[in-house]
């Protein structure tokens, strides 16, 4: 996979999905697999960019774990959640319910950079 680059200039309308996590360290293993196999998914859909994890390094955020999903489009991240939902449907992966059994608290959201004035 290549190096992940975010150009606004050339293409403004790029896609970003935000997903915020308090992952207990006790289900971090287990969180990081399915975050894995998760990407493997992600990298084979139209209109992927790429990714990135981050981790916690200070600050009063509970969230210790933050993914960043790049996309081309509104159309690209739209076909996407769809996709990924029935990828989770056909692999029997109930992300409400692993999530609570996980102890993990997330804040899932799409985003566009900033369009406004500075």
């Amino acid at each position: 996979m290549q190096p992940l680059t975010i150009d606004l200039v050339s293409h403004p309308d790029l896609q970003f999905r935000v997903d915020s996590f308090f992952v207990p360290d006790a289900a971090r293993a287990e969180f990081e697999a399915a975050m894995r196999r998760n990407l493997s998914f992600l990298e084979k859909l139209p209109g992927f960019r790429g990714h990135l994890v981050l981790e916690k390094s200070g600050g009063p955020t509970s969230f210790n774990v933050v993914t960043i999903a790049v996309w081309d489009n509104p159309q690209a991240i739209e076909a996407a959640g769809k996709d990924v939902r029935a990828y989770y449907q056909k692999i029997g992966f109930d992300l409400p319910a692993q999530l609570a059994k996980w102890g993990v608290r997330a804040e899932l959201g799409n985003f566009q950079a900033f369009r406004g004035a500075p």
